[in-house]
């Protein structure tokens, strides 16, 4: 079952446009294409389960959840035949949801405490789309606005008028960070992280260099020597092992490049700073 109904011309007057509502049920194997938009959207889960993926992120969608993404940031469902997914899917413009944690790009939540209005409001929005009466698509703007209100109350995350461009990309910036942060000790593939944040690989260090001052590939060398001296200072591993677990290619090369960066030995900043 698929059925879109698009509604671009449907603006109100506070700049919030309702682009479409997808209501849709999927009953064999499928899995989408990796992809973004310039708008918000919402998939609210009415039944069945599914995998959501959102850059490098899974989880499982439950009934009464839904999931905020933000413009710009890469996404892609896949179904679970055993346990068919039933949505309803609303393209938002002009707004951009206020995340705790804006390099994330989305929240997932819940909105079983809110059962009640939240399915009545997704139920008269789609009676309004098929039925469309006079002043169907007012009375959609107004059941959308009242739907942004429940999700804030079910979120963290506060649905605000749209942020401006450069927002957004500094956003995507601040997650290629947080990547960088949760995986320093990886080799730190550019082109991934320009595909997932859509810029060029050039683009990506441009404005990350920027934002931090550093390049992408500098600030992962920063992380790694950070937690170098932390563990030459505090425990009695071999340099050599130390090098490996931060994802130097060998202990000669780390200890070659610690001893430029910082003027002394791997081995001789140990002793000078108490390492067992």
């Amino acid at each position: 079952m698929y059925e879109l109904y698009e509604l671009k011309d449907t603006v109100a007057e506070n700049g919030l446009q309702l682009l479409y509502v997808t209501c849709f049920r999927y009953e064999k194997q499928w899995y989408g294409t990796r992809h973004t938009h310039n708008f918000l959207e919402i998939f609210f889960c009415v039944g069945g389960d599914c995998e959501f993926h959102v850059r490098d992120t899974m989880f499982l969608m439950h009934p009464r959840q839904f999931v905020v993404i933000n413009p710009g940031v890469e996404h892609v469902e896949k179904a679970i035949p055993s346990a068919p997914v039933e949505w309803i899917v609303l393209g938002v413009k002009g707004v951009h949801s206020d995340l705790v944690n804006d390099s994330d790009g989305y929240y997932h939540g819940d909105f079983s405490s809110d059962d009640k209005a939240m399915v009545h409001l997704l139920v008269s929005l789609v009676n309004e789309l098929q039925d469309k009466r006079d002043g169907y698509s007012e009375a959609c703007l107004c059941i959308v606005q009242l739907l942004l209100i429940h999700v804030a109350r079910s979120s963290s995350a506060n649905i605000e008028p749209e942020t401006t461009p450069m927002d957004r990309l500094h956003s995507s910036i601040a997650w290629v960070k947080q990547y960088i942060d949760d995986n320093y000790t990886t080799p730190l593939n550019l082109e991934m992280l320009s595909e997932k944040v859509g810029l060029n690989r050039f683009g990506l260090i441009r404005e990350f260099k920027k934002l931090y001052g550093v390049s992408p590939i500098e600030y992962m060398l920063s992380c790694r020597y950070r937690e170098a001296r932390f563990l030459l200072e505090t425990t009695d591993r071999s340099i050599i092992n130390i090098s490996r677990d931060l994802g130097f290619s060998s202990g000669n090369y780390f200890s070659q490049s610690f001893q430029k960066r910082f003027g002394v030995t791997a081995s001789a900043y140990r002793a000078s700073h108490g390492g067992k």
